[in-house]
């Protein structure tokens, strides 16, 4: 009995050691991942780039972000759909076609700091295990030509690899 004891807490230690490493990789998997330049045409009169694949405006509030998510496109579209934040609104949500590639898509708004934000977050497969994301965001009452911008940079990141 004591043998199969320490059988069995060896075999844990050993599995959690071996989990702990693959959350390791997972996460510098995802550092790497997020410095890849991601293709995409933002109108830089309106943005300006604060960090690779993130563009904000000075006023009113927006921003346009895309990065390489290490997901696959089954996992990122259910994460996507279960793990919103309470305080996140949303209008509209599904799949679609863009650019001849199938999209995840959700649009709603929620509030930080007192001001109402629109949001538009695209997900689409990049290989068997990664997803390219893009999120676009504005205040509410925002001039059209933020939309519009937000709108055409993340038509530029959906295209066939």
């Amino acid at each position: 009995m004591k043998k199969t004891l320490i059988a069995l807490c060896m075999l844990f230690v050993a599995f959690n050691v071996q989990a702990q490493e693959t959350e390791a990789d997972k996460q510098a998997k995802a550092m790497e991942l997020m410095s890849i330049k991601v293709d995409m045409k933002v109108d830089t009169e309106l943005f300006t780039e604060v960090t690779p694949n993130t563009y904000v405006s000075e006023s009113p509030k927006a921003v346009i972000m895309a990065m390489i998510v290490p997901e696959t496109y089954e996992n990122a579209k259910n994460k996507l759909e279960s793990n919103l934040p309470p305080e996140f609104v949303v209008a509209n949500k599904g799949e679609k076609m863009m650019n001849g590639v199938n999209v995840v898509f959700l649009e709603g708004t929620s509030k930080a700091q007192g001001v109402t934000i629109n949001s538009t977050v695209y997900c689409f497969k990049r290989d068997a295990d990664t997803c390219f994301m893009f999120m676009g965001m504005s205040e509410v009452g925002a001039d059209q030509k933020y939309v519009d911008a937000i709108i055409a940079a993340g038509n530029s990141v959906v295209k066939k690899q």
